[in-house]
């Protein structure tokens, strides 16, 4: 079972660098745009007008950046566990600042400053997940268990969906 869990959980975080990669880097349909000022772009997203007059808090691009960096807070902190939550979160921050620089460079649809804040925001929330888990269960081995189920519940969804969406395109 031991085993079983350690091929699961390394499938799964090799999946979910690839499906980071593509979201990022691959599936690109919108114009090229650079903002450095920060939370412009949020606020946008938010004070547009939705033709009811009213604020739109659910929006794709702020919740998907923020739910995209969840795992990555979990798997740094799980791959770092001794070290503090600022050292974990700088390397959240580390991480999605390469990617910016690398849509800059490449022209690769926006690069914001926003993207990085929001992206440290769900870093941070993994983070914070990590670490309720390590309180509550108080082992390494099980929190890794864990979230490894976790992974592969989430995970193994998400891999049909993708697979099923490369088939039917």
């Amino acid at each position: 079972m031991k085993k079983f869990l350690n091929i699961g959980y390394w499938a799964i975080l090799i999946f979910y660098a690839l499906l980071l990669v593509d979201i990022v880097f691959m599936a690109r349909d919108s114009l090229r745009s650079v903002n450095f000022i920060p939370f412009h772009s949020i606020k946008d997203y938010i004070m547009v007008d939705n033709g009811l007059g009213e604020i739109r808090l659910l929006d794709v691009n702020i919740w998907g950046n923020i739910l995209m960096f969840i795992p990555a807070g979990i798997y740094v902190t799980l791959h770092n566990a001794k070290k503090t939550i600022s050292h974990n979160l700088l390397f959240i921050v580390i991480i999605s600042l390469f990617i910016e620089i690398v849509q800059f460079i490449f022209t690769l649809g926006a690069t914001d400053i926003d993207d990085i804040i929001l992206n440290m925001f769900g870093g941070l929330i993994g983070i914070v997940i990590f670490k309720a888990l390590n309180k509550w269960l108080k082992d390494e081995y099980k929190v890794k268990r864990t979230i490894t189920v976790l992974s592969l519940v989430i995970g193994l969804p998400i891999v049909a969906l993708t697979v099923l969406l490369i088939i039917v395109n």
